[in-house]
C-alpha cells in the first residue's frame, strides 16, 4: 500500500466523532453507510471544514495542527465534486466549464487545447450550450467533473458520483471517471457507500463506521469480506473485471476478449471496441451459474475454471466467492452441489450477460 494519502485526523460535530488515521494509493475509495463520516473527511481533506491533525497528499503537507499548517482551499490544488456537482445555473455548460478555469466567465470555444480535449473526454460537446436545468444527474456530474478537471488539480475528490442514477447512467459515469483516471493519470478518491462502484474505482479502500474505520487494504480483500457483504443486505452484486478484446465475430454476434486472469470469454458483438482496447465488464452475481464438473450441452457460451474460496450466508442467500467473482446460489443448491470451501467448479455465463462499462 502506498502513502499518496497520509491522514491522522479528528472531526468532531458535536456528539459525532470521526477519527481517520490510514495511508492509502492513488485510486482509492471510501465506502460506508449514510453518516459515517465519509463526506466529512472528504471536506477535510479539501479544507473545507476544520479538523485536528495531519493531511498529506502527494508528499505535501495540506495541514498539521501540531505545527500550524493549515493551507486554505484554494491552496490545496484540489478537485472536489460535490453530490450535487454545484454547477452555476444561470451560466452555459461551457461557460460552467471554463469559469474555474480562466477567473471569470468564458465563451472561448476550440482555443484551448485541454477544454477541447475533456470535451472529448467527457462527451460534453452536444451540451456546451444547455443550461444546468436542462441537463439529467449524470450530465450535471460530467459538466462537474469537467470544471475540477480544467483547474489541473493535484487529484479528484468524488463524492457519491452516481448517487440517484439509473443504473445505465450510473455505468456511464464510472466509465467517464476511469477514463479520466486512466488516461489523464489524476489520482482520485471516491466517497461512496455501495461497495461494487469502490471495486470499479479503486485499488485500495478504507471502510467508515460511525466515524471509525472498520478496515483499510485493497479493495477485494476490504470489500469481499463476509462482513461487508452480509452489512450489504443480499442486495444485488454487480462483478467488475478488466478485459482485453481479442478479436470480433460478427457472424455470431460475439466479440472474444480475454479476462484479467487470461481467460477467454465471448461477449455481445460490439464492433465499435478496437482490438487490444482495454475494457471494464460487469456481469451480476445472479448472472453467474456453479458446475461441479466441465459443462457440457450448453447455450451458454462461457465457463470459467476456478475453486470455492469461501461460502458466504447473506440471510437467505449463499455467496460463492471465486477467485474475484461473487455467485449467488441458494443454500438448496449449494447442499444439492457439495459445495464447500477448495470446491473445484466452473463459472459459466451467457455471452449476453456481460455488460461494457468502460
Amino acid at each position: 500500500m502506498s502513502d499518496f494519502f497520509a491522514i491522522d485526523l479528528t472531526l468532531r460535530q458535536g456528539r459525532f466523532v470521526l477519527h481517520v488515521a490510514a495511508r492509502l494509493g492513488e485510486a482509492a475509495a471510501v465506502v460506508g453507510p449514510s453518516g459515517a463520516g465519509k463526506t466529512s473527511l472528504l471536506e477535510a481533506i479539501a479544507g473545507l471544514r476544520r479538523a485536528d491533525g495531519r493531511i498529506a497528499v502527494g508528499g505535501e503537507v495540506l495541514q498539521d495542527s501540531a505545527s500550524g499548517v493549515f493551507l486554505p482551499p484554494e491552496r490545496r490544488r484540489l478537485g472536489y465534486v460535490p453530490q450535487d456537482g454545484a454547477l452555476f445555473p444561470h451560466l452555459s455548460v461551457l461557460r460552467n466549464l471554463t469559469f474555474g478555469t480562466f477567473g471569470r466567465p468564458s465563451a472561448r470555444l476550440n482555443k484551448d487545447a485541454d477544454l477541447d480535449a475533456l470535451v472529448t473526454l467527457l462527451d460534453l460537446g452536444h451540451l456546451l450550450a444547455r443550461y444546468p436545468r436542462h441537463l439529467s444527474g449524470g450530465e450535471r456530474r460530467r459538466v462537474a467533473l469537467g470544471r475540477a478537471l480544467l483547474a489541473h488539480p493535484r487529484l479528484l475528490l468524488l463524492d457519491e458520483p452516481t448517487a440517484g442514477l439509473d443504473p445505465v447512467r450510473a455505468r456511464k459515469a464510472l466509465a467517464g471517471i476511469r477514463r479520466v483516471h486512466t488516461e489523464l493519470g489524476v489520482p482520485l478518491l471516491v466517497v461512496t457507500h455501495q461497495p461494487q462502484e469502490a471495486l470499479a474505482l479503486a485499488s485500495e479502500v478504507l471502510l467508515l463506521d460511525g466515524g471509525t474505520v472498520r478496515a483499510v487494504g485493497p479493495a477485494r480483500q476490504v470489500l469481499l469480506a463476509p462482513g461487508v457483504l452480509a452489512h450489504e443486505g443480499g442486495r444485488r452484486w454487480e462483478n467488475y473485471v478488466r478485459a482485453i478484446v481479442v478479436r470480433h465475430h460478427p457472424a455470431g454476434g460475439s466479440t472474444e476478449v480475454h479476462l484479467d486472469g487470461g481467460e477467454a470469454v465471448t461477449i455481445p458483438h460490439t464492433p465499435d471496441l478496437a482490438e487490444g482496447a482495454d475494457l471494464l465488464l460487469s456481469i451480476d452475481a445472479e448472472d453467474l451459474l456453479l458446475a461441479t464438473a466441465p459443462p457440457v450441452g450448453l447455450s451458454a457460451r462461457n465457463a470459467v475454471a476456478g475453486h470455492v474460496d469461501e461460502l458466504i450466508t447473506v440471510g437467505s442467500s449463499v455467496y460463492a466467492r471465486v477467485g474475484p467473482w461473487l455467485a449467488h446460489l441458494t443454500p438448496a443448491a449449494v447442499a444439492e452441489l457439495g459445495l464447500a470451501a477448495g470446491s473445484p467448479v466452473w463459472l459459466v455465463a451467457k455471452t449476453h450477460s456481460w455488460r461494457v462499462v468502460a
